[in-house]
């Protein structure tokens, strides 16, 4: 049988971070530049598993072993690489690490107090959430809101509450009205429906489809939503799946979305890149909210007042 080529460039380039917590996995400790883990494949009770955010590594100061996510992979599954690129390439990053999930509560490897337990969802947010995406974000939440649940959750026996958006798997992706954000697992893709005679649309994450759909007022093309670059795999899949072999990609202005805009091409996607109208921001919710600062800076001017003619 014929061995399926994978493109290393293109697997290395998705991050341990999101990696890590897709599968549920959030750092012990997170500093300027890097986080640490506790080692999800043996007993570390001290967090010894360092994950540089800038060069997409990891060591393991308890073993003194490192390297790319591949090499993370291989450690956690026990497998081979090719079979370690095979799984991050079909995006199944949630099934990778299922004997850590699921070890007896007597291992100290797991740490059971970073779980998060879902308490309750209303399809309601509450008065904060709703400021925060309306003053902070400019989201119009007549258009909005209903793709948004208030989500409130256990983390530790701690009750924390955020903005939900439901994932094609069921879960959900949380983000607060400061700088948490998270997911609820299983995480996965986003799917709108739309107009099937529109180009598809692609956004890294939700707060940039929901910018989009405040800018259009209402839903058009088809959207699907990323909700992390590491789901790239996932969403190539259903592109070639459905049949859909262009679309229009509001990816952020940094590496990781330079990357995923390759390796959508690379896939033999035709990608219309969007970004190009918001050169000079971050992401497109960035130039959607100075944009709206502009509109309303224009409204609340006086009107000039014209001299009368003679």
């Amino acid at each position: 049988m014929k061995s399926r080529y994978y493109d290393l460039p293109t697997i290395k380039a998705i991050s341990i971070i999101d990696y890590l917590h897709a599968c549920g996995i959030e750092p012990a400790k997170r500093y300027n530049g890097y986080a640490l883990y506790h080692a999800p494949y043996r007993e570390d009770p001290n967090a010894s598993l360092k994950v540089d955010f800038r060069q997409n590594l990891w060591h393991d100061y308890g073993t003194s072993q490192g390297g790319s996510i591949i090499d993370l992979v291989m450690r956690i599954k026990g497998c081979s690489a090719y079979e370690a690129m095979a799984h991050l390439a079909e995006g199944k990053v949630i099934t990778l690490v299922p004997s850590f999930f699921h070890r007896a509560t007597t291992t100290t490897a797991t740490n059971p107090t970073s779980t998060r337990h879902i308490l309750s969802i209303s399809e309601e947010l509450p008065l904060h959430l709703q400021s925060y995406l309306r003053e902070v974000r400019k989201i119009n939440l007549a258009v909005s809101s209903s793709y948004l649940r208030h989500i409130r959750y256990e983390v530790g026996k701690r009750e924390y509450s955020a903005i939900g958006f439901s994932n094609r798997a069921g879960g959900y992706e949380l983000r607060d009205e400061k700088t948490f954000k998270g997911t609820i697992a299983p995480k996965d893709i986003s799917l709108i429906q739309g107009d099937i005679s529109e180009k598809l649309c692609l956004f890294e994450g939700f707060i940039d489809f929901l910018s989009y759909l405040t800018m259009k007022g209402k839903e058009t093309a088809p959207c699907l939503v990323l909700n992390s670059v590491s789901n790239l795999p996932r969403a190539i899949a259903y592109l070639h799946e459905n049949g859909i072999d262009s679309v229009r990609a509001f990816l952020d202005k940094d590496d990781a979305g330079q990357k995923a805009l390759q390796a959508l091409q690379s896939a033999r996607i035709n990608v219309e890149d969007m970004s190009r109208q918001y050169v000079g921001y971050k992401d497109f919710n960035e130039y959607h909210v100075v944009q709206c600062s502009k509109q309303q800076e224009k409204q609340a001017r006086p009107p000039r007042k014209r001299g009368l003619r003679r």
